[in-house]
């Protein structure tokens, strides 16, 4: 069996692995495999443009990279570029050489007939038993390489290999007997004439060989060939090992990927149960309440008929003092009916129900389904069409309820550039001249003042706190205070990154303020948080100087602030996103914003002397110009969000309040 394959690897030795026939001009590669010449032409032409782009060839068996020389040429040049494979050739040319049942060439030569046991490689004869002892013995033959031939009957194109493989690679055919000590290689005669004339140690190879042979030890490179031959073997089972414990990962994968689902499902099959259930209670909660709604509703329908058939038979028989008396009483009646109208237009909500789920997806298995999804039960005021209410009931107007003169002791004229309600009732001015803080009681007369030692600008009472802050534009500062007993104390203290005018409180301890980018044509507002932590967003416009108000609506969801330059209003949400802006041809350098309880927007028009009522959504309601005093300033309303108070520019020590009606 092992003589058979080993026929059929040499007969495939002498067969071109392209064309897979018998060799025809074999061209021999840098790493050793042959192929027809034709055939290498035709591979590098199917590879032309690879060749040309890259100038560079593959072996079509090992895919060794070999580059041409020189410029890219045509794939018969290159083809031809590769040396003749000799051992392939002489095979081919002169395959009857080596013979296993050949006879002693000596002999023969002289007369006599014996069979050769022995072949020599270099000399490619035949030798018998007496005829190979002799050729060893003598001395210009004794390192001859001879194989019995038994050895070449086994393997006769490896004899042949050896034996060509002696010939000169540079003159095909010329024996190398050899070898040049200048340059350390052998040799054949041509060579030494040609290439080595002007050499000065070039001798007889014989003569070298046993220096050279225990120089380079042959042994000792068969030993690291076999050594080599070993780790090769090592590498590729270790890649074959490698390629088992990928897939064996791989499955893993999978089976942990099933696995993921698998809680992931039991997780959302969790969460629709939770959905289904919460959405369910609070549509049940929001039918009852609607129900309850209708069911009030017409109860008052059945009043107001039962109202309107008594006026109308009291009309028919009674007398005229019984329809003036029947009619001074419906008219009370109709007042009370449009309040109760009222009171249901303005409380009227509507529930839309969302899923929102966690955008943190890479928890999903470590955290419970109610962080993950949850029932959002959002409730709005139901925005009506106010020209429908508006005009019955006139609930919006704004009178001027009484003129306040403020009695402090100051050293200059005070400018109160921040006004804010704190506890009980009591109020908080920043004078910005007199660089002081002044509390008043609810009846407006003095409690205590707070002298700093820098100019001042806007104030804020902190949420659910009894501490005040107040910003310092020219410090990029903002100084807290608390405010216990009727006493101010100074607290702490913030650095903002920009200059900061208008401030209000946020939810959670947390402010949000206003300024001017400095060194940029672009006003700012930034959310900060009691550690002082500051999240700044840039308003989109060029007013470079500019005065910035701000307010945050109830819910503190939505940012308002001015910009005095830009003569407009700006609504964010507390991302930073921008929802509005806010412009009219009336409003001239606005100042002041403030939100009553229901979170409509009033916006001062310092320049044009008027105060602007918004919706939340930035619709104009009316333009207050009347009861304004001249160059309006700052302004804020009380804690029930439907009382109000200005302040000025023009008499400063007075203080406008308004009431809605």
């Amino acid at each position: 069996m092992a003589s058979s394959r080993e026929d059929m690897d040499s007969e495939e030795r002498q067969n071109c692995s392209i064309c897979l026939c018998e060799f025809e001009i074999p061209r021999q590669l840098p790493c050793m495999h042959s192929f027809c010449e034709k055939c290498l032409q035709d591979y590098i032409s199917s590879r032309e443009e690879t060749v040309k782009k890259l100038n560079k060839i593959e072996c079509p068996i090992c895919r060794l990279v070999v580059i041409p020389e020189g410029k890219t040429k045509s794939s018969t040049i290159l083809a031809s570029m590769f040396p003749i494979n000799v051992i392939f050739q002489s095979i081919l040319n002169d395959d009857s050489k080596v013979k296993v049942d050949r006879s002693c060439d000596s002999c023969h030569s002289a007369g006599r007939l014996r069979s050769a046991q022995d072949f020599c490689v270099e000399c490619e004869e035949g030798m018998c038993e007496t005829c190979s002892e002799v050729h060893r013995n003598l001395k210009m033959t004794r390192n001859h390489v001879i194989f019995s031939m038994e050895e070449v009957a086994s393997n006769p194109h490896n004899v042949m290999k050896i034996a060509k493989g002696f010939s000169c690679p540079e003159h095909d055919g010329e024996d190398i007997d050899f070898y040049c000590k200048d340059h350390k290689m052998a040799c054949c005669s041509k060579c030494c004439i040609v290439s080595h004339r002007n050499c000065a140690c070039v001798s007889d190879l014989s003569k070298e060989l046993p220096d050279l042979l225990q120089e380079m030890n042959p042994d000792s490179i068969i030993e690291q060939m076999k050594k080599l031959e070993s780790h090769l073997k090592s590498f590729t089972e270790v890649n074959e090992s490698s390629v088992s414990r990928l897939e064996s990962q791989v499955n893993n994968l999978t089976n942990q990927i099933r696995d993921v689902r698998k809680k992931i499902n039991d997780v959302l099959d969790e969460i629709e149960r939770k959905v289904k259930m919460d959405g369910h209670i609070i549509y049940k909660e929001d039918t009852i309440r609607k129900q309850e709604e209708k069911q009030h509703c017409q109860s008052l329908i059945n009043s107001i008929r039962n109202s309107h058939s008594l006026l109308e038979t009291v009309r028919k028989y009674g007398t005229v003092t019984q329809v003036f008396l029947m009619t001074e009483k419906m008219k009370s009646q109709l007042v009370s009916y449009l309040d109760q109208i009222q009171e249901r237009y303005t409380k009227t909500e509507t529930t839309t129900i969302l899923l929102e789920m966690n955008p943190k997806v890479q928890v999903l298995l470590s955290t419970c389904p109610d962080s993950l999804a949850k029932i959002i039960s959002k409730r709005e005021l139901q925005r009506l069409d106010y020209t429908v209410i508006k005009k019955p009931f006139r609930k919006s107007l704004i009178q001027t309820d009484r003129t306040i003169d403020i009695k402090v002791d100051d050293f200059l004229q005070p400018h109160y550039y921040g006004i804010t309600y704190c506890f009980s009732g009591h109020l908080m001015l920043a004078d910005s001249w007199n660089h002081a803080i002044h509390l008043l009681d609810s009846s407006y007369n003095s409690i205590t003042s707070y002298k700093l030692n820098n100019s001042i600008f806007d104030v804020c009472v902190l949420d659910q706190t009894n501490e005040v802050a107040v910003t310092i534009p020219g410090l990029k500062l903002i100084q807290f205070l608390s405010v216990t007993n009727g006493k101010i104390t100074p607290t702490r203290t913030i650095t903002t990154r920009y200059k900061c005018f208008g401030i209000a409180a946020a939810e959670n301890g947390n402010i949000v303020i206003s300024g001017d980018c400095d060194g940029e044509s672009k006003p700012y507002w930034s959310l900060v948080n009691r550690e002082g932590k500051e999240t700044s967003h840039q308003i989109e416009c060029h007013c470079k100087g500019s005065w910035t108000y701000v307010a945050v609506d109830s819910s503190f969801t939505h940012v308002y602030v001015t910009v005095s330059m830009a003569h407009s209003l700006f609504c964010f949400d507390m991302s930073g996103k921008q929802e509005f802006v806010y412009q009219h041809d009336s409003l001239k350098n606005p100042r002041g914003v403030a939100t009553d309880k229901h979170d409509n927007v009033y916006v001062v028009g310092h320049a044009s002397n008027n105060i602007h009522q918004l919706t939340p959504d930035g619709v104009v309601l009316q333009i207050i110009s009347n009861g304004v005093p001249s160059a309006p300033l700052a302004i804020c309303f009380n804690n029930d969000g439907d009382v109000f108070l200005v302040t000025n520019d023009s008499d400063t020590r007075k203080i406008y309040q308004y009431e809605l009606k």
